[in-house]
């Protein structure tokens, strides 16, 4: 690959061959990143607060620019086509009780005896709504759109990601 183009495409990804991923492979690496920090918390100790609080802001952020991403680009691209229109329609619903949800622990304590619940209920979500849109609606988005449309939505959610992780929305998230 020359050097120019790789340089181009790698802003803001650790992947070396970022020009050539789907976005499909792009929310793939967003889901990986979001269940290894899940993972992390179930192992952290309760005790250790700021370290769960840490890892929750991780996961806050990621969902939030990942979701948000989700709906603008490739959301938008699939309702307007009838297969996976319905499949669509409940993966919002899924974010906005996910949104929901984490909105409950802006007034809830790491050391509640309800924290850990939260964040169990949290991940079972998250990874249900995961295992569903890769199982279901990548194949329902491979089927209606096509190969341009995938690489333009593709280069607008990363866009999209690097500028969700601007100074001004907090640190970006180390990984």
């Amino acid at each position: 690959m020359p050097t120019h183009e790789k340089s181009a495409s790698d802003k803001g990804t650790s992947h070396p061959k970022a020009a050539e991923m789907t976005i499909f492979e792009v929310l793939k690496q967003d889901h990986e990143k979001v269940r290894y920090l899940f993972d992390r918390i179930e192992k952290s100790g309760r005790k250790d607060v700021a370290a769960l609080q840490k890892l929750f802001s991780q996961v806050e952020e990621e969902l939030e620019v990942h979701m948000e991403g989700e709906e603008r680009f490739l959301y938008t691209a699939l309702e307007r086509h009838e297969e996976p229109r319905e499949k669509v329609l409940e993966a919002y619903e899924e974010h906005q009780v996910a949104k929901t949800l984490i909105g409950t622990f802006k007034s809830l304590a790491v050391d509640d005896e309800r924290w850990g619940a939260k964040i169990s209920v949290l991940h079972e979500i998250v990874e249900h709504h995961i295992q569903e849109e890769e199982r279901e609606m990548f194949r329902m988005a491979r089927k209606v759109l096509n190969k341009e449309q995938i690489q333009e939505i593709t280069v607008q959610f990363q866009q999209h990601k690097r500028e969700g992780r601007r100074p001004s929305r907090g640190a970006p998230v180390a990984g």
